[in-house]
This record gives C-alpha cells, sequence and structure tokens, in this order.
C-alpha cells in the first residue's frame, strides 16, 4: 500500500524541521529502500569506529545507531496505538535519558546495527499491514495531535538526519 506524504499544515513546527530530509511521495516505498541503504551503510561503517566521539560530551557512535533504535521503536509503538483508534494520550520521552541509561555503549557495533535492521522489518510490516483508513488516525503523544502517516514521515526523515550527521562528523 502507498503512504503518501502527510500534509505539511497537519506536522508540528519540529517535525516541519526535517522535511528537507524526504522527496519521495510514497513513505512505504520510502522506508523499504531506507531499510536496505541503513543496513548496508551499517555493515561498511569500521569496527574501530564504533566507540567513537567526535568530540567531548557528544554520543559515541553506537549511541547514535540504539537511538535510532529507541527513537524507531516509541515511534512505532505510537503508530500502533494511533492506527487501532486508541485515544489514550501518549508521553514524549527524553532522548538524553534514553542514551546514557542504554547498554549500547557495552554492545558491539554489530549487535546494535542487527537490532536495527530488524526493528525497521518489523516497522515495515506494521504499516505495511495497515488498511486505507489507518494512516489518518491521529492521536496525542508528547501534548502534540500527530498522524500515523507524520509518524511514518518522521521514522524515516529522524534516521535520515542522523545518518547524515554519522557521515559528516563520525567517517
Amino acid at each position: 500500500m502507498k503512504i503518501n506524504l502527510p500534509d505539511v499544515d497537519t506536522l508540528s513546527d519540529y517535525y516541519k524541521s526535517y522535511l528537507k530530509y524526504i522527496s519521495e511521495d510514497d513513505l512505504m516505498e520510502a522506508l523499504i529502500q531506507q531499510k536496505e541503504i541503513t543496513t548496508e551503510f551499517l555493515k561498511s561503517i569500521p569496527i574501530e569506529k564504533g566507540s567513537f566521539r567526535y568530540a567531548e560530551g557528544k554520543w559515541m557512535l553506537k549511541e547514535v545507531i540504539g537511538h535510532l533504535s529507541d527513537t524507531e521503536r516509541i515511534l512505532s509503538y505510537r503508530a500502533l496505538r494511533f492506527s487501532r483508534n486508541d485515544s489514550t494520550a501518549l508521553s514524549g520521552f527524553d532522548e538524553n535519558t534514553y542514551v546514557p541509561n542504554s547498554n549500547h555503549a557495552q554492545l558491539s557495533l554489530k549487535e546494535i546495527s542487527e537490532e536495527k535492521t530488524a526493528l525497521t522489518a518489523l516497522t515495515i510490516l506494521l504499516f505495511k499491514n495497515m488498511n486505507k483508513d489507518m494512516p489518518d488516525r491521529i492521536g496525542a503523544a508528547n501534548n502534540l495531535q500527530v498522524s500515523v502517516r507524520a509518524i511514518l514521515f518522521f521514522i524515516i526523515a529522524h534516521e535520515r538526519h542522523h545518518l547524515k550527521v554519522i557521515m559528516e562528523k563520525y567517517l
């Protein structure tokens, strides 16, 4: 099923700041392609770069990849809830609390990369198995109204943003 981009007017200002990362008009196809691109990219990173930080106080590369998984997992959960018409408001999350409290620094780059690949495969199935109405369902997260479609948009754009940062500052 094709899932079009969300209407820009329905996006929060934060989500709008990520519009530059999406040029496709089919988010499902973009997610499928992004999984392959990210999987191959992560395989190409030298093992010794896993613990690299480009500046003091910045996350190590393994933590950035772990952050991608944490964020995708949380956003997918929101998409699941909202696609099922769950109207319970969901809280936000603080990435700066999650990362230091994760185990990503102790895991290998390979382990973290495998988790990311497996997680995205599940995200693809979640969205692929939705009917035509589900992407337009809306819920509240972090005190904002957001559609399932907008969540899918952000999953892709957020990953592309961080891959760009990895290429520019870590490699």
